[in-house]
């Protein structure tokens, strides 16, 4: 005896086409957990940094500012070229708005840049950017903003596409920030996703 479906019931297309009701449904399904996926990245982005923060905060002033030849250099200035990026794409998501990113120019270490000015201020992006995730709806994350790339070229993203950029590229460099934290013979928190989960 077949089981009457409630929604090919509902659906006369998607009764005719089973394929085109599996579809529909997988769809729903896969909508349905993005800004759960969302939020989770974002919390576990932050957490997975609050650690290395706190790991890096046992270094002395000297290794901190060493240049290690790794991405931006030294810990310090690696987290503020982190802290910065996550900064200017919350104020980009919030204000709905992006500012033409061919006449921007990357931010420069601040001179006696210090590791506890990061601790400080960095929360206050990892919040803000709750608070603005958790007031949007589904239909809100795939709303589009336009940036021009250069004079002649423009490309648009929509607002989950810049929210995972911004969380890709701080994972990136976090593992830079682990391996600097070994090549000075110190041993780096697990910041693994799955440490996350399981905390």
């Amino acid at each position: 005896m077949a089981i009457e479906n409630p929604v090919t019931k509902r659906t006369p297309q998607a009764a005719r086409d089973p394929s085109r009701c599996l579809h529909s449904t997988l769809y729903s399904r896969s909508m349905s957990i993005a800004k759960e996926m969302l939020q989770t990245d974002l919390r576990y982005s932050a957490w997975a940094t609050g650690c290395l923060l706190e790991a890096c905060g046992s270094l002395d002033e000297a290794d901190r500012v060493r240049d290690l030849r790794v991405s931006h250099g030294s810990v310090v200035e690696t987290l503020h070229h982190v802290f910065v990026s996550e900064r200017f794409w919350c104020e980009c998501l919030l204000a709905d708005r992006i500012p033409p990113l061919d006449e921007i120019g990357a931010e420069p270490p601040p001179r006696g840049l210090e590791l506890a000015k990061l601790q400080r201020e960095w929360p206050a992006v990892w919040n803000g950017l709750e608070r603005w995730l958790a007031s949007l709806s589904e239909q809100d994350l795939a709303h589009v903003l336009r940036c021009r790339l250069s004079a002649d070229r423009t490309f648009d993203f929509t607002r989950w596409q810049l929210l995972r950029h911004s969380l890709n590229h701080a994972s990136l460099h976090r593992g830079q920030v682990v391996g600097m934290l070994r090549a000075l013979g110190k041993q780096p928190p697990n910041v693994d996703v799955m440490s996350y989960l399981l905390k």
